[in-house]
């Protein structure tokens, strides 16, 4: 195999590796007792989820059925499902709400560039990956 060929392979299992991650977090996200858990470990009242796209639709469901779920934060501004009872900001948005709530990072592929971009505007200890709640 060449050197072309093998990063082509190590790139489609990496893929399929963070598939099947996001496959088992959307199956744990049905299960409010897990959910709950997570709520009651962490003292949460309300938070943000970043991510607009199915995982992060789900986490925002899943999540509000215990606590404040005010909006999901997504750099397009806008979910990859439209839904009326789901308000969407940007990141750049934060700079200008008052307040520290926690922020769970549901896009696994660029869970590090986002949450380095968040840094601006939460602590680090304040963001959170989705798939380390579990």
């Amino acid at each position: 195999m060449t050197e072309t060929e093998r990063s082509i392979f190590d790139s489609h299992v990496r893929k399929e590796e963070l598939l099947q991650i996001k496959f088992e977090l959307m199956g744990q996200l049905l299960r409010p007792d897990v959910v709950k858990n997570i709520v009651d470990a962490h003292a949460w009242q309300s938070i943000y989820i970043y991510g607009g796209a199915y995982l992060g639709i789900q986490a925002c469901c899943a999540f509000r059925q215990f606590i404040d779920v005010p909006c999901v934060i997504d750099r397009a501004g806008e979910l990859m499902m439209p839904r009326d009872d789901i308000e969407v900001i940007l990141p750049e948005d934060l700079a200008r709400i008052d307040n520290d709530l926690p922020i769970i990072i549901t896009p696994l592929e660029h869970a590090r560039a986002i949450r380095d971009q968040l840094i601006n505007y939460r602590s680090g200890e304040r963001i959170f990956y989705l798939n380390e709640l579990f």
